[in-house]
């Protein structure tokens, strides 16, 4: 299961690929879905399809939350906790009106600099979240 995507180097033109990518692909899928890209503490790219509830941006931060607090995509962090029978409140102090153990935010690693961003869908599954990042993205790195 991927838990960083792993690139050279990553520009607000980058991002704008990325988040159409996406879009694209979920048009094909028929799936409505929110898309925001992140890179540092700025919003580059963010889009919310039409017929999704309007707390999909809260989604959004709180997984981006928990995927800067741990460095790895949301979803490793719910497989984790669910393997260590943990939780965010209990064994990390983290609020769930801040942080939410799903799927769907996965975090962008320049390598040599380090992590520099993140990119998150909302709207599906949670798996789902994270697969379509890493289906509409082929030619990136994902370990």
């Amino acid at each position: 299961m991927e838990r960083q995507l792993i690139t050279d180097q990553f520009t607000n033109r980058m991002a704008l690929d990325m988040g159409l990518a996406i879009i694209e692909l979920a048009r094909k899928r028929d799936a409505r879905i929110g898309v925001s890209i992140r890179r540092l503490n700025q919003t580059v790219f963010e889009f919310i399809d039409n017929d999704l509830s309007a707390d999909k941006a809260n989604w959004i931060r709180r997984k981006v939350n928990t995927t800067l607090n741990f460095a790895e995509s949301s979803l490793a962090v719910r497989l984790d906790l669910e393997q260590k029978g943990k939780t965010l409140a209990a064994d990390f102090g983290l609020s769930d009106d801040d942080y939410i153990a799903k799927g769907g935010c996965i975090p962008i690693v320049v390598t040599g600099a380090g992590l520099i961003g993140t990119i998150t869908v909302t709207g599906l599954k949670d798996v789902d979240d994270h697969q379509i990042i890493v289906d509409a993205l082929p030619e990136f790195t994902f370990v």
